[in-house]
């Protein structure tokens, strides 16, 4: 196609490309304003797409998205709602040692700025406080709060309709783009790799939720009553979840709990450090740096590069934010492929035909 093909040749054809042009730019603008809230709906998306494929054979597509979100998605906001709300009191006073390991992914400053010690002397103490005082601290939540769960809501929603519909999505760039065009090839591509990607990261979540619970068991059959683990389901579940965050991932439960256990040791005359010290070697070994060295690379990328998986990871966050997590890999995914499948034919001047051009042992091929 050469360029005159995309120049308007009659006087009416302008200000349709200007009403598309503009539609384009309004949607460009709408989703760099909740850009977060799309990747986090996209991860959602590919995150339990293979399960609501199992469930598409048995109900109708829309009943099978719902139940879909309502078995995967919606016990992992509460559960992970639950825990932030729980560590609250204890973590916020503490975020200023930590600032520079944390601020990449929360504004520490801001968070700090907030009347959390008022608030939380008021759950303790509500008789201290009159109903003006009462309704400041309402006002002043009820909008963060708000705005989280409107995230969550559209994330959720957005994931909905892409379970949904997304079958008939896929039918439609097909047609729009041709079934053998460089495009189809590498939209299919794209698909693949950020299904793999992110439902690997789910399970990966689930298996470290599961081996904490193993190691934190077995930890109290063996160790003595005064370094136990107190709530061990609980921290847990809690250890899975945090494997969401790069670098930090399981440290932000087992450091802290093995600083809790150590100092209970010291306290009592029945116990040693070294039931503390062996638990924070097991974790850090079989719930930290093997999973995130070896494991997540390889089932989140089972063709991709490990390091250019764990730079999606890792520098996608500090870069971005909280939703670099799920930008990152998207980011590497659309440049592998655009190397794989675009880059090769257009230096050279050959024709974009849609196979792989190089790079053959990255990524998943075009469908």
């Amino acid at each position: 196609m050469s360029l005159d093909d995309w120049v308007p040749e009659r006087r009416q054809r302008v200000p349709l490309w200007g009403i598309v042009l503009a539609l384009c730019g309004v949607v460009a603008f709408a989703l760099y304003s909740f850009v977060g809230t799309f990747v986090l709906g996209l991860f959602i998306y590919y995150g339990v797409r293979p399960v609501h494929r199992r469930l598409e054979r048995v109900l109708p597509s829309g009943a099978s998205a719902v139940v879909t979100l309502l078995l995967t998605a919606l016990p992992f906001f509460l559960v992970a709602g639950y825990f932030s709300l729980m560590g609250l009191h204890e973590l916020l006073p503490r975020l200023r040692s930590y600032q520079e390991l944390v601020q990449p992914y929360v504004n520490v400053d801001a968070l700090l700025d907030q009347p959390v010690d008022q608030f939380i002397d008021y759950l303790r103490n509500p008789e201290k406080y009159s109903f003006m005082n009462i309704l400041e601290q309402a006002q002043h939540y009820l909008g963060l709060v708000s705005n989280i769960l409107m995230n969550l809501l559209l994330a959720t929603l957005f994931a909905f309709y892409l379970l949904r519909d997304g079958d008939k999505l896929g039918a439609w760039f097909e047609e729009f783009a041709g079934s053998g065009s460089a495009a189809h090839a590498y939209a299919g591509a794209v698909d693949r790799d950020l299904e793999t990607m992110y439902s690997s990261t789910v399970i990966l979540v689930f298996v470290i939720a599961v081996g904490s619970e193993v190691v934190y068991h077995a930890y109290n059959l063996v160790a003595p009553a005064p370094v136990a683990i107190p709530f061990p389901t609980v921290l847990a579940i809690a250890t899975g979840l945090a494997t969401l965050v790069p670098l930090i991932v399981g440290k932000i439960v087992y450091v802290p709990l093995v600083g809790y256990l150590g100092y209970s040791a010291v306290q009592s005359p029945d116990a040693t450090l070294f039931f503390p010290i062996a638990l924070f070697v097991v974790c850090f070994v079989f719930l930290d740096f093997i999973p995130l060295t070896f494991v997540l690379p390889e089932i989140a990328g089972r063709r991709s590069h490990v390091g250019l998986v764990m730079f999606g990871y890792i520098v996608g966050s500090m870069v971005f934010g909280w939703y670099g997590l799920f930008l990152g890999p998207l980011l590497i995914v659309l440049c592998v492929q655009a190397v794989r499948i675009l880059l090769k034919p257009l230096v050279y001047g050959e024709p974009v035909t849609g196979e792989v051009e190089t790079a053959e042992e990255l990524g998943a091929d075009p469908p």
